[in-house]
């Protein structure tokens, strides 16, 4: 056999047992990878191949033109050997934190700053057994690319045709073009193969849904995307972005503001605590305005206490990097730019870096890498930050994530400012994040929702108990929103794809005790969003700033009714109104309404055409801000 032909058909059986175990093994969170890739394991396939044999045929031809040397062979080895360990490193990097690798990543996680950081190096954690299956091939296609390198020249390399170079790259361009064709036709909508009788989505995403090593394709998509994505900022979808964005300043920097002239309703500065409660949902949380108030008793009793709730308040986008990106930056995050892993380089500044004289500090109960926040965490915190690590005993993640938050609190003065942000998690999907002995887990999502609301209520009110007893408490204000929301029930899911599980209100709620800011609990209809955190903070902060900020100051001003809050979700958009909501495709026609109560339904009429040109006008110009770094000077 001709060393080229072992090597190659060696590679693709290494790929095989790779794709067949990232099938097998469970994600960090214990979902199923090849439930996850439902339908996209035809595109795995031909591009995971493709790959090997097209590269392959480029030193099988080279070899057939020296036939008097084994360097091609031996290159080819040395090649494959390194390209199959970084696919390795490419499938556990997305098995654990569902990123795929790329240069970004690289800069972002193992940034030399970050390389020897304890949350770095959990990064790759989870169980044993898979890691070290990986690892086995990690040093399978190392060991192996160098000892046929070494050993091959042994053999006596006979001469072979033409035709196998041509074969191997001609196989390789079909099943790479396959794929290729689709994603730039933009084809949707599920086939099913004939006589296999396999179901696959046509909806193919260059690098999302496949398993190809990222030494190839990540050069691809930056460059196809530079010149498929890059619009031009026109003043048409300037004007289209200004439909969201109040007071743009520049043409130059449509999304940058002027620094806030209105009045502040604040006339000190407050210290702050931000609650990111994880999938906090506005549907639920509403139902205390009606006495349900059973799941979140100390919110209650806080929110009574005096500050503003809205009933209408929409989330910047999921997973939690999304909602994240919003609160923090104070712009929507958009279908596949990855600002957390570009904020290092680019010019955002977030909300936390205006609080010049305040004291930050931040807990979080889930690893910053895993949610893809960390570049976000070290740019704000510093090393003002702590974590809870991995807990040993199940369900305690919010117990002592509070004795963190309480710790931190302890060590903030009281004789100045602070901002103090900390998340949750019992409420992430499945809601089994409660002890056994707090309540019980049926096999109801609903119920289990409730009992970990009340969980992680109980634990807010440790942290009320302790606010109570300092002496800064009525000048202290506390924030509390859902970073998305997530489906639980048939009402959650009627939601219409592409819009995903992102489509409904989170809670949002500002409350403080002192009455000079807030006399009563005030119940707001107005659309609110992630988006104005950042400017009602200004005012909490007294801050006077430019920024990029796309949101308004909830305390002082309101979004007017016919103006929705926008976001964007992989590749659909999301207006939400007072009364209804509109969603659809960025790419394609339909436009779909819900109503109050109601399900979705397609419709016609100009005014929500009109809407979504605007929403498809804002995407293009953001997107094209996003890739130049131009949202700020």
């Amino acid at each position: 056999m001709t060393p080229i032909i072992f090597i190659t058909i060696a590679a693709l059986l290494l790929q095989t047992a790779m794709l067949t175990l990232f099938w097998a093994l469970p994600d960090a969170i214990g979902l199923s990878m090849r439930e996850l890739f439902q339908e996209k394991e035809l595109w795995q396939l031909c591009m995971a191949f493709g790959a090997i044999l097209f590269m392959s045929s480029f030193f099988a031809l080279w070899q057939q033109r020296w036939r008097n040397s084994l360097l091609p062979t031996r290159l080819l080895a040395i090649f494959l050997g390194f390209y199959l360990a970084v696919a390795v490193v490419d499938y556990q990097v997305l098995r654990f934190s569902h990123q795929r690798l790329s240069y970004s990543f690289l800069r972002t996680y193992f940034h030399i700053s970050n390389i020897f950081d304890s949350t770095t190096v959990t990064m790759l954690g989870g169980d044993a057994k898979g890691t070290a299956l990986w690892l086995t091939l990690l040093l399978l296609g190392l060991v192996g690319g160098i000892a046929a390198a070494i050993f091959f020249p042994k053999f006596r390399n006979k001469n072979f045709s033409i035709k196998i170079p041509l074969f191997l790259g001609v196989s390789g361009l079909v099943l790479s073009a396959i794929p290729l064709v689709l994603f730039l036709s933009g084809t949707r909508g599920t086939k099913t193969i004939p006589i296999i009788n396999v179901p696959v989505d046509m909806r193919f995403t260059l690098g999302k849904h496949t398993l190809t090593s990222p030494i190839l394709h990540i050069g691809v998509v930056e460059i196809f995307e530079r010149f498929r994505d890059n619009y031009k900022i026109t003043e048409e979808n300037i004007k289209d972005l200004n439909a969201f964005l109040p007071c743009p300043n520049t043409t130059e920097f449509p999304a940058f503001r002027a620094a806030p002239t209105h009045e502040y309703r604040a006339k000190i500065p407050y210290n702050i605590i931000l609650v990111f409660g994880e999938s906090y949902k506005g549907r639920i949380f509403n139902q205390m305005l009606s006495g349900d108030t059973s799941f979140a008793p100390n919110l209650w009793e806080l929110a009574k206490g005096g500050g503003l709730w809205f009933k209408n308040a929409f989330s910047g986008g999921y997973p939690t990097v999304r909602g994240t990106t919003a609160t923090y930056l104070g712009f929507p995050s958009h279908p596949n730019r990855d600002v957390p892993s570009f904020y290092a380089s680019n010019h955002f500044t977030g909300f936390p870096e205006l609080l010049t004289d305040y004291t930050r500090t931040y807990m979080t109960v889930s690893n910053p890498i895993f949610d893809h926040t960390l570049p976000f965490v070290i740019k704000f915190f510093g090393n003002n930050w702590q974590t809870i690590g991995n807990t040993e005993i199940e369900g305690t993640a919010d117990s002592l994530g509070m004795d963190l938050t309480l710790s931190l609190l302890n060590d903030l003065p009281t004789d100045k400012p602070y901002l103090l942000v900390y998340n949750t998690a019992a409420t992430h999907i499945p809601f089994y994040g409660y002890p056994d002995s707090f309540a019980p887990k049926p096999d109801n999502a609903m119920t289990r929702y409730r009992n970990a609301l009340r969980y992680t209520d109980n634990q807010f009110g440790r942290l009320l108990a302790s606010l109570a007893a300092r002496s800064d408490f009525q000048r202290t204000v506390i924030i509390v929103l859902g970073d998305h929301d997530t489906p639980v029930d048939s009402v959650d899911y009627a939601y219409p794809q592409p819009i995903g599980v992102s489509a409904a209100r989170i809670f949002l709620g500002i409350f403080s005790p002192d009455t000079n800011l807030f006399k009563g609990l005030e119940i707001r209809e107005d659309v609110a969003s992630q988006l104005d955190i950042a400017p009602t903070i200004l005012d909490l902060a007294q801050v006077r700033s430019e920024n990029h900020f796309w949101g308004y100051d909830l305390l002082a001003e309101e979004r007017p009714a016919e103006q929705p809050a926008l976001f964007f979700s992989q590749d659909a958009y999301f207006l939400g109104f007072r009364d209804f909501v509109l969603t659809g495709g960025l790419t394609s026609e339909e436009v779909f309404r819900e109503g109050e109560g109601s399900g979705f339904s397609p419709v016609t009429d100009s005014l929500s055409l009109t809407w979504k040109k605007r929403a498809v006008g804002a995407s293009k110009l953001l997107r094209s801000l996003l890739r130049d770094d131009k949202m700020q000077p």
